[in-house]
């Protein structure tokens, strides 16, 4: 039997790195050792992509480019052109067995009827509380990709239980299309303290415990709950220092953070792979208190490292962290508050075996289980 062709959308290996770019390079190094043939259909070619690695001449993979290039990644006109009109073309061009869709949309119609199969990470965009006014822009193109993936993919794949609810709860139509879940695969391997120490030397990050949160603004992600509940958590006597991953204009930031602590927070614009692994292997908890998540990579990245992390249950960080840490009953910066105070005053040895625990749950989210689940769906489609 020859091998299945695969065919995936590479629209966010070109342009500005994000975690759906991430997710489309794990699900690529999943697929590869199992013996499929790949091709990734691109919108235009680009020096410096991620893209490139997958373009040279001992690539495993095979990379097409659409002939009139666009940015789907940044124009919605251009992504609509490509989902329903380019990614076809290229199909037809360069056919493959079975295509998938990484990131919730799909062509309504695919030449010979080529089977799709769209992964849906979130519907966080058609929540008011996450920033999407319901009929707004924004709302009416999230509602519009996951409509067309519901009445018109052969396989919705969730990222989450949490997902798969959801998905079920607003398209039920869909239910006999419907996948169980199939975990993100998270990379990394777990540092020991010295060499986190030696990592973060250079950054000036305090080593005898610090809070760790994301700087990013918007109401999805509920910054305001972070730097609230560790307002709260230093006014109540906590002295632990404030580490912040943000890309954004600190000033924006620091208008929310009281001056009188202000010196004790840092702000970290860029930082490797080995320095992020570092942060959350040396830190006290992670701050993730976000209103709407698919999953969650930050989650298991800092349980890799045995980092807990504060989120709130109302999202994946329930499945995901299985009843090992306490976690807000949604996100509020008074929970949030006692909940650093709780991991700040664990005692060594609790603490040790906290992260012992986290660590070997972290093991799920890994390339076998990723691979395999997805293999079992390309052949359920290849041979129905």
């Amino acid at each position: 039997m020859k091998p299945i062709h695969i065919g995936i959308d590479a629209f966010r290996l070109v342009g500005p790195r994000t975690s759906i770019g991430t997710y489309t390079h794990e699900l690529i190094a999943a697929l590869l050792p199992l013996g499929f043939c790949i091709t990734l259909y691109a919108p235009r070619k680009e020096s410096g992509a991620d893209l490139e690695q997958y373009e040279s001449t001992d690539s495993a993979c095979e990379v097409v480019f659409a002939t009139q290039p666009s940015e789907p990644e940044r124009l919605p006109g251009d992504l609509f052109r490509w989902n329903q009109l380019t990614l076809p073309a290229l199909m037809r061009d360069h056919p493959c067995d079975i295509f998938i869709a990484p990131y919730q949309q799909v062509p309504c119609f695919t030449p010979n009827g080529i089977p799709t199969l769209v992964v849906i990470h979130d519907l966080c965009g058609l929540r008011p509380d996450c920033g999407y006014r319901v009929f707004g822009k924004a709302w009416a193109r999230h509602y519009w990709n996951l409509l067309t993936a519901a009445f018109r993919a052969s396989r919705i794949v969730p990222i989450s239980a949490a997902t798969h609810d959801d998905m079920l709860r607003r398209f039920p139509f869909c239910s006999n299309r419907l996948a169980p879940p199939i975990y993100n695969k998270v990379s990394g391997r777990t540092l020991d303290a010295e060499d986190a120490k030696r990592h973060l030397a250079p950054l000036r990050i305090p080593q005898n415990g610090f809070v760790l949160a994301f700087g990013i603004t918007g109401p999805r992600k509920a910054l305001e709950i972070a730097l609230g509940g560790y307002a709260l958590y230093r006014q109540d006597g906590g002295n632990l220092p404030l580490v912040l991953f943000s890309t954004e204009d600190p000033s924006k930031i620091e208008t929310l953070i009281p001056e009188e602590w202000r010196k004790d927070v840092v702000f970290l614009p860029r930082v490797s792979v080995c320095e992020r692994d570092a942060l959350y292997r040396l830190a006290t908890c992670l701050l993730f208190c976000s209103r709407c998540e698919g999953f969650g990579y930050p989650v298991v990245e800092a349980m890799r490292q045995g980092c807990p992390v504060i989120a709130s249950e109302t999202t994946p960080a329930a499945e995901i962290t299985a009843g090992l840490i306490r976690l807000m009953k949604y996100p509020d910066s008074r929970e949030c508050a006692d909940l650093i105070r709780h991991y700040g005053a664990l005692a060594t040895e609790t603490r040790s075996l906290l992260g012992r625990a986290l660590i070997s749950r972290s093991e799920v989210y890994s390339s076998d289980t990723f691979g395999a689940a997805f293999q079992r769906e390309i052949y359920s489609q290849f041979l129905a």
